[in-house]
């Protein structure tokens, strides 16, 4: 019976990993940073966690090898308005992550960033920013932000899935 450490694993992946050569590490980063949806909005903390969380049920409904995270464009805010976190809850969903500045490498890393919130270049380093104009702002109007949502998600969705069966 051949026993392996914690520790061993990693030495015996990251051999591995070296053996397999730095083209094929790179696709699979590459792969991975294809898979992922940025949501901004100002705070990151109400628009983007509501994308986000309904984008990440629609997406893991749909088999999608897709995730969403919410970013913000400053952190004056540290935690999700209550406010959001209760719709967001009667939706059967909860926040996406804890909220976090987004950075060039985030919007680079992603395969899609749609924003809420003018992103400044800085911010968007080389990624191509796709804004949602005229969404209300959710801590308004749950409900009615929710809905404006939803729409967009679901035909984001509908493209990813015409995208990957390509």
């Amino acid at each position: 019976m051949i026993r392996l450490t914690f520790a061993g694993f990693l030495r015996t992946t990251v051999f591995l990993a070296v053996l397999a050569g730095p083209s094929s590490a790179l696709r699979a980063g590459e792969a991975a940073a294809e898979r992922t949806i940025v949501f901004v909005c100002l705070h990151g903390v109400v628009n983007s966690q509501m994308a986000a969380a309904y984008f990440n049920k629609v997406a893991k409904e749909k088999g999608l090898q897709f995730a969403a995270v919410s970013r913000g464009l400053d952190d004056r805010y540290r935690t999700v308005p209550v406010q959001i976190r209760d719709g967001l809850a009667l939706d059967g969903l909860q926040p996406a992550n804890e909220p976090r500045q987004l950075t060039a490498d985030d919007a680079g890393r992603a395969s899609h960033v749609l924003a809420f919130d003018t992103v400044p270049p800085e911010r968007a380093g080389q990624a191509r920013v796709t804004y949602w104009a005229g969404v209300p702002i959710g801590i308004d109007n749950y409900e009615t932000t929710r809905d404006a949502i939803v729409r967009r998600v679901d035909a984001l969705v509908e493209a990813i899935e015409k995208e990957t069966s390509k």
